[in-house]
């Protein structure tokens, strides 16, 4: 599911679209001045998070 970064070129409002689709024209409105002159990217998708060094699903006593 992609993230869209898009960018008006009115008045430089920088904004993201979260969609379960295709980028429509119809999603190409700038939410700050109305205009649809936006040029769009595909960003990221979800945020990274910290990878844990701790060995929570590591089983615990062995197996015996």
């Amino acid at each position: 599911m992609p993230t869209y970064e898009l960018h008006c070129k009115e008045c430089g409002h920088e904004f993201d679209r979260f969609l379960m689709r295709l980028l429509r024209e119809s999603d190409r409105v700038c939410p700050e001045c109305g205009s649809t002159r936006v040029e769009a990217g595909v960003g990221g998708g979800f945020a990274a998070r910290p990878v844990s060094t701790s060995a929570g699903c590591v089983p615990r006593g062995g197996f015996g």
